[in-house]
């Protein structure tokens, strides 16, 4: 039977990594045990990181999962007159684009959700009742996209939860600042 690792030092989880880990250390031919057992300690750190980032979170809001925009608690969206639907070649009304595009997986230039002005709020309606751990938002990459893609991203936010369509105000969750030159998704653990 295989010996216990030692407290503080985690078996990784797969031959593969167990397999790296035994050449690794062999390669490099140390003399003094702890410094072998620290390198263990860094690669089993390094292991668990990946596995972190390797099961993503269950995202309960999306349309495919059920979710809903209650169009009643939701910002208007932006019309424009530069934009119109055209039916038949001619022009019957402005275009614009529904809120229910944040519930969706996509990230490309052009699919977002623009409302007027510089403050909105949406009103997402899950499937089922959960208990809320992080909120994950997403912007176009600002390497791909110059400064006016950039200033369009949300940057500060709030969260609310209820377990009631109807209710008024909704139990306070957190307040984010979005930093979109950081990185495009970003995740912020909730209250």
């Amino acid at each position: 039977a295989p010996e216990d690792p030692p407290v503080g030092h985690r078996r990784p989880g797969t031959p593969k990594q167990k397999v790296a880990i035994n050449q690794f250390s062999g390669a490099m031919n140390f003399k003094d045990k702890r410094s072998v057992e620290a390198v263990h300690e860094i690669i089993n750190q390094a292991l668990e990181k990946l596995e972190e980032m390797q099961v993503p979170m269950p995202d309960y809001a999306l349309k495919s999962a059920g979710a809903a925009v209650i169009q009643s608690r939701t910002s208007p969206s932006l019309r424009t007159s530069k934009a119109k639907v055209f039916w038949y070649s001619l022009p019957v009304m402005d275009y614009m684009r529904s809120p229910e595009l944040i519930l969706e997986p996509d990230n490309h230039p052009g699919n977002c959700w623009p409302f007027p002005g510089s403050q909105g709020h949406v009103f997402i309606k899950l499937s089922m009742l959960v208990i809320p751990r992080a909120v994950t938002t997403a912007h176009v990459s600002g390497t791909a996209f110059h400064g006016e893609s950039i200033s369009g991203a949300p940057k500060d936010f709030a969260v609310y939860g209820s377990k009631e369509e109807h209710k008024e105000q909704g139990t306070f969750l957190g307040q984010f600042t979005f930093l979109a030159t950081r990185n495009p998704s970003q995740t912020f653990q909730l209250k």
